[in-house]
């Protein structure tokens, strides 16, 4: 009986214990959560550009031309992470086109000043046509009180997820040619006639095409690799202007993934190409961020090598030109891949319990 007696209490002291741990976990989770503002800072990936689609087909015209103006999308990394986390705010800046320039000149009054300087007005022309982009193709632009209200985003956020680059890097070099015409052309006032960009690109029924309007292979791998050292110096500038803002700030990079891995026939000479250059770019970005930036020892890297994107056409239909804006960016399955990599990544077991970092 006494033998009984002693596995019975046995029992109920494990059952306590583990009751214990859990709590404690629990409110470590909790304590944490109270005041969690998760910030996020990106482009059209995580604005959840395409994914307004019907069911499993993205070429709906609603999702084709609908853009975000801050709304968390449904099923998307940045909503998925803040339900994950249990974030208290969430504030979602990311928004189609952007660059760090845009986000730097929301932040940065010195980088602002540099681009008004003439050597520089290119660049701050580039930065002016991806800050209204999403107004004149989503109608809407919100972009006062962004400006408004960017720095104190930052200094009241617990976490911040950075997911951009691609419009920096492969987006500037594609449509650098069309920039500059419009640049040397109309000058600063160029963005007036932006809306012409909508029907060329429209009108592109091959790579060759689209290769052609940026200038041709040789130039756009050129430019790819000007605009790399521009992207990595501004991601340096960022970070350290979120850094004098907010030190204490957790922030996360979302590594970039190869939009152009899953496009078929695989052994097409184009696609081979732009697949290897799609990991040349994101292979150089990762190492930067991971080895070479001055802020190195600052930044969570999450590499995403296994987003899924929206399935496209083989490249060879000339239906890929026409849809392939959507065709590149996470499907549903790609931006849980994204989340979960950010949550296992924030979620750090310290002794106690876990912990959102």
């Amino acid at each position: 009986m006494r033998k009984h007696l002693s596995k019975f209490f046995a029992v109920l002291l494990t059952m306590a214990m583990l009751a214990t741990v859990v709590s404690v976990m629990a409110s470590a989770v909790n304590k944490k959560q109270k005041t969690l503002n998760y910030l996020i800072i990106g482009d059209s990936i995580a604005a959840g550009y395409g994914m307004n689609a019907t069911g499993d087909n993205p070429d709906n015209g609603i999702n084709q031309f609908t853009l975000h103006h801050g709304e968390l999308v449904e099923g998307t990394y940045p909503k998925l992470v803040s339900d994950a986390i249990g974030a208290t705010t969430t504030v979602n800046t990311a928004r189609e086109s952007y660059t760090t320039a845009n986000y730097l000149r929301m932040i940065d009054p010195e980088y602002d000043a540099e681009l008004a300087k003439p050597e520089n007005y290119y660049e701050r022309f580039l930065s002016e046509c991806t800050y209204i982009m999403p107004e004149i193709f989503g109608g809407v632009s919100d972009l006062g009180a962004l400006k408004a209200n960017m720095v104190r985003y930052i200094q009241e956020a617990d976490i911040i997820t950075i997911g951009i680059g691609n419009n920096d890097t492969f987006t500037a070099s594609l449509l650098g040619p069309v920039f500059r015409t419009l640049y040397y052309t109309y000058g600063m006032a160029g963005q007036i006639p932006l809306t012409a960009l909508k029907g060329q690109l429209n009108a592109i029924t091959s790579i060759d095409q689209l290769v052609e309007m940026a200038g041709g292979y040789s130039d756009l791998f050129t430019e790819l690799a000007r605009r790399v050292v521009i992207y990595e110096q501004n991601y340096d500038r960022l970070i350290k202007r979120i850094l004098e803002l907010n030190p204490d700030v957790s922030i996360y990079y979302c590594g970039m993934y190869n939009t152009f891995k899953d496009v078929q026939p695989a052994d097409n000479d184009l696609v081979v190409m732009f697949r290897e250059q799609g990991e040349v770019l994101s292979n150089e970005l990762r190492d930067y961020v991971v080895n070479r930036s001055a802020y190195k020892n600052k930044v969570h890297y999450v590499a995403m090598p296994g987003v899924t994107v929206w399935p496209s056409v083989p490249i060879t239909n000339v239906m890929f030109y026409m849809t392939f804006l959507v065709h590149c960016h996470p499907n549903y399955a790609g931006h849980q891949y994204m989340a979960n990599k950010l949550i296992n990544a924030m979620y750090k077991y310290d002794g106690v319990g876990y912990k959102v970092y």
